[in-house]
């Protein structure tokens, strides 16, 4: 009887206990379920975010006093690392850079200082080397011209007086005359000779006097003066005459060059396109007059090429005779075939357009930088459906074989270089500097430091201390 009453005052008690839990429950279910709501949340937040952060180097939390390397630290357990192998792999490299459709600009000078007459082209006119541009008055010039070759009729006529002797300023050099002079000089010096020596001998026998003697001395003394005075005329003459006919042939030839200049001024007032090109300004008018010599009166573009600017850490990639694709601003959805003809080994400020005077906005370094490029300049197989001044971009894609890590392997990267962890077996580690050339979001091209096989680290190795040990997770 005792035992019935226990049991039944007992599931009295329970049912009194349960009716009370819901009774407590249904006046506080909304408290009740903000806190399974707030539990819920919370064990989301470890799993998804708390738990990640404290494992993930890319998490602020990861390199503080509670992140996951310094706990480890704490507890004297090796930190975990990912590893990955060097291996060899496909590059694919791609390179892009801004450019415009360009030529060069030709200034066709007008020399001579006369009236234009008339202007035979104008802006954007196709023309061809030797093509007539303009034509000025030449009324002038062919006076001077026919001057010119009237001289030089005059000078040909003296040069054959000269020859012949008969020339007013030869009055004093002609050596025939001169050897007629001598001749006969020379003849008087021996009479005078054979008449002084029979003199003398009648003077010594006593036959005539000395005074006689003395007086046919003296012509003889006469006689002698005008032979020494006739062979230095005769000398003077023939060497003097081969100076005059000099001068006169000098003469001649030189207004056979006034006659040749004047010829080439009178030529100069037809003015012609010294190359094939496009007219880009017509700097004159019929009927003004060009009164600077020299100055510009055509501007004439020739030729047309691609020129792209890529940004210097590409110098050394973009070779002559590499293929290339243009994306061209006024052919939208088309691509043309280039091929690069010449890169230009200088560095400039240029953002791939006109020379910035101004730095771009800071790209890291946390200080105003400058665009740095360099050109290269591209040939196009078809060239109908471009003109000067037309923009676009210029692409460069090749594959090639080179060793390749992943790109989290590599840190520091700067100026071609980088840093790697390199793991021997499975807790040995260490730093080690290595080359690199393109990089990637994937992959980072490795071109010395490593070797096929190697193993760097992956993940885990941003906040190693050289006294940590380490553990692969494999």
């Amino acid at each position: 009887m005792i035992v019935v009453r226990l049991v039944y005052h007992s599931n009295y008690f329970m049912k009194s206990i349960l009716q009370f839990l819901r009774q407590v429950l249904f006046e506080n279910r909304g408290i009740l379920l903000v806190t399974v709501v707030a539990i819920v949340a919370l064990c989301f937040l470890t799993v998804s975010v708390i738990l990640p952060a404290f494992r993930s180097s890319n998490n602020k939390m990861y390199g503080s006093s509670l992140g996951q390397p310094e706990l480890l630290r704490r507890a004297g357990k090796p930190l975990p690392v990912k590893v990955a192998e060097v291996r060899e792999a496909t590059i694919s490299e791609k390179i892009m850079g801004e450019g415009v459709f360009s030529s060069k600009p030709i200034l066709v000078p007008i020399i001579p200082m006369a009236l234009v007459k008339r202007v035979l082209v104008e802006e954007g006119d196709k023309v061809t080397k030797g093509q007539l541009l303009v034509e000025l008055d030449a009324s002038k010039a062919e006076i001077k011209y026919e001057s010119a070759r009237l001289a030089l009729s005059t000078a040909k006529a003296e040069l054959e007086r000269v020859r012949l002797g008969s020339a007013y300023v030869l009055a004093q050099e002609r050596p025939e005359a001169e050897k007629i002079k001598l001749s006969s000089l020379m003849m008087q010096m021996d009479l005078s000779s054979e008449k002084l020596s029979k003199y003398k001998k009648a003077y010594d026998e006593g036959v005539i006097s000395e005074v006689a003697y003395l007086a046919v001395k003296g012509e003889h003394t006469v006689a002698i003066e005008a032979l020494g005075k006739a062979k230095l005329s005769m000398k003077m003459a023939e060497e003097g005459v081969k100076q005059s006919l000099k001068i006169a042939q000098n003469a001649t030839e030189d207004a056979r060059q006034a006659v040749a200049h004047r010829k080439v001024e009178l030529g100069a007032y037809k003015v012609y396109a010294p190359v094939d090109g496009v007219v880009d300004r017509v700097l004159v008018n019929g009927g003004e007059y060009n009164q600077d010599s020299g100055k510009p009166g055509f501007v004439v573009s020739s030729g047309l090429w691609f020129d792209a600017y890529f940004d210097q850490s590409e110098y050394g990639r973009v070779k002559s005779g590499q293929s290339a694709i243009l994306s061209v601003e006024s052919r939208p959805g088309r691509d043309f075939k280039a091929v690069v003809s010449m890169v230009k080994p200088v560095v400039s400020f240029n953002s791939g357009g006109p020379e910035i005077s101004r730095p771009l906005r800071p790209r890291g370094s946390g200080s105003p930088e400058w665009a740095a490029t360099f050109k290269v300049r591209f040939e196009v197989s078809d060239l109908g459906e471009f003109v000067t001044g037309m923009t676009g971009f210029a692409r460069i894609e090749q594959e090639y074989e080179a060793m390749s890590v992943p790109r989290g392997a590599v840190t520091s990267i700067s100026a071609g270089k980088g840093l790697v962890y390199v793991v021997h077996g499975d807790d040995e580690w260490e730093t080690r500097e290595v080359g690199i050339g393109q990089v990637s979001e994937e992959s980072v091209e490795v071109l010395s430091g490593l070797k096929a096989g190697e193993n760097v680290m992956v993940e885990g190795h941003w906040n190693l201390r050289s006294d940590d040990k380490i553990t692969v997770d494999r």
